[in-house]
């Protein structure tokens, strides 16, 4: 089969899997990180991008935030083997998928190929910058979780080494894991793109508490 057969029927199967997704991993998500994925590849010089495309489609199909992981693995595992890739090629794409997420910093020291280090900033880097914010306040909503829950505290006093003390929100997330983000990332293109959408979550997360934190004594 050839690739760009495997990577349609990759984009079909994904497509299938988020097409009910409302919680800012859909199909447009998705085709963010294929798009980044495929741009960080040229950039750095991997023209063979198979592992990468697949891997890029189909990361978010087993992510048990949405869906049921352990039966999500059992049907990609089938599917990967549909398509006529070989036993090292799976092992490799499930690789990528089971560590390129956050999960709180536990996979931070996972060691993952070049293929991998890329499909994870490019995923990481959808969680930052302008996109990065809607998604951040369209997953709190789905789960009914606030935009934030403190009061009077300005931008300038939230100390990221104490956030856990707060309640779950939108804007907790920023300091829980997106501004930890643009250090982590693998290849130079992803840390010269982080830093751009780091400084513009920045500059909402400013903006936000100026006017989260308003009353008749502030001076605009």
């Amino acid at each position: 089969m050839e690739n760009e057969l495997k990577i349609k029927y990759a984009r079909d199967y994904m497509k299938n899997a988020h097409k009910d997704d409302y919680t800012g991993h859909d199909v447009a998500h998705v085709e963010r990180v294929y798009a980044l994925a495929l741009h960080i590849a040229h950039n750095e010089g991997n023209t063979n991008t198979l592992i990468i495309e697949l891997a890029a489609l189909l990361h978010d199909t087993v992510d048990n935030k949405i869906t049921d992981e352990k039966l999500a693995y059992s049907k990609l595992v089938s599917f990967l083997k549909s398509i006529e890739l070989t036993d090292e090629e799976i092992k490799h794409i499930l690789h990528i998928i089971q560590h390129m997420s956050y999960r709180g910093g536990k996979n931070n020291n996972i060691e993952m190929s070049i293929d991998g280090k890329i499909v994870r900033d490019a995923d990481r880097l959808d969680a930052l910058g302008a996109i990065g914010i809607a998604r951040t306040f369209q997953f709190a909503g789905h789960f009914g979780e606030p935009m934030w829950t403190e009061t009077n505290m300005p931008f300038e006093s939230i100390q990221m080494n104490e956030i856990d003390k707060y309640d779950a929100s939108a804007i907790k997330h920023f300091y829980e894991k997106l501004l930890k983000l643009k250090s982590l990332m693998h290849t130079s293109t992803g840390r010269k793109l982080a830093e751009e959408r780091h400084h513009f979550m920045l500059q909402f997360l400013k903006q936000f508490l100026h006017e989260w934190n308003f009353n008749n004594n502030t001076n605009l």
